[in-house]
């Protein structure tokens, strides 16, 4: 590691050697989360106050142990980095990462994903979004789904519904836009899909478009680049109303460690079971980007 005294985040004091401490451990709680998928590191080498980047190419200069994932994108290819050991995590972090966004998919077959996530964005300076997240997991489990929850470490909540990867992201991407039309159809004071934040008028987001191709999302028991180093933490339904999306941060988390798995098991996504509650709520069917997240 080099200079574990550097500050990352300015305002608590916290050091790179903590946040390598950190990742290192939680590993055994994050690594299943991480392995097999492509990502993208939010890496912020003068500290979260000073400008950060997103990156999704595996520079030349990573060691041969960090698995390259070369996926096609218009007009070429993104050769992602993966992580898949202890080793990888501390090496990454050790290169100033704070955050990690995972594919909802993984290898061996990166078109099949293993998990659909709809994102739960409050209007600026909004209250936590608990009855939109209680919203989302009724419209999940009215298909057939049981879907897991997630603090961000921002202000919102995920709701993930891990799923059999027996479709591609065109269907699965489809599946979470009329999953998120028929909450927002449900909820229409309450929350929106409304891409423009001039046309959600103080409603909560309803965000689906992590389950695109190539698109990301933040991994459980990543760090966020804000003051306190909150965590993105998988917790229970039970534990809903007690936690803030920023309840958990790199001083607490690590005392979850050992607990039981919050999320239930996978289930099979029915597509006909989600278009028929889609058109129950006359939730229109019509993709409006491409699998490069282009607009038809």
């Amino acid at each position: 590691m080099s200079h574990p005294e550097k500050v990352l985040f300015p305002q608590d004091g916290i050091t790179k050697g903590e946040v390598v401490d950190y990742y290192r451990a939680v590993a055994d709680a994050m690594l299943p989360h991480l392995r097999g998928r492509p990502l993208t590191l939010q890496r912020f080498p003068s500290g979260i106050e000073e400008s950060g980047f997103m990156q999704k190419n595996a520079p030349e200069y990573f060691p041969e142990s960090i698995e390259r994932i070369e996926v096609p994108k218009e007009g070429g290819t993104t050769v992602h980095p993966s992580c898949d050991s202890v080793d990888d995590l501390v090496y990454l972090v050790n290169q100033n990462t704070i955050t990690f966004h995972i594919w909802t998919s993984r290898l061996p077959d990166l078109d099949r994903p293993d998990r659909l996530v709809l994102d739960l964005d409050p209007p600026k300076g909004g209250e936590p979004p608990r009855e939109a997240a209680r919203a989302a997991r009724q419209v999940m489990e009215d298909v057939g789904l049981s879907p897991g929850l997630m603090t961000t470490g921002s202000s919102g909540y995920h709701v993930v519904a891990l799923i059999e990867p027996h479709h591609d992201f065109d269907a699965v991407g489809h599946a979470a836009r009329l999953l998120a039309g028929v909450v927002a159809a449900r909820h229409p004071e309450a929350t929106t899909t409304a891409f423009s934040k001039k046309d959600r008028a103080g409603r909560v987001f309803v965000d689906w478009l992590r389950n695109r191709w190539a698109q990301s999302t933040v991994c459980p028991w990543s760090l966020r680049p804000r003051p306190g180093a909150p965590v993105a933490m998988p917790i229970s339904w039970e534990e809903l109303d007690d936690t803030d999306p920023r309840r958990w941060t790199i001083r607490d988390a690590p005392e979850r460690l050992g607990t039981d798995d919050p999320w239930p098991a996978a289930a099979s996504l029915d597509l006909e079971a989600v278009a028929r509650l889609a058109a129950e709520h006359d939730v229109g069917a019509d993709e409006p980007f491409d699998r490069f997240g282009r607009k038809r």
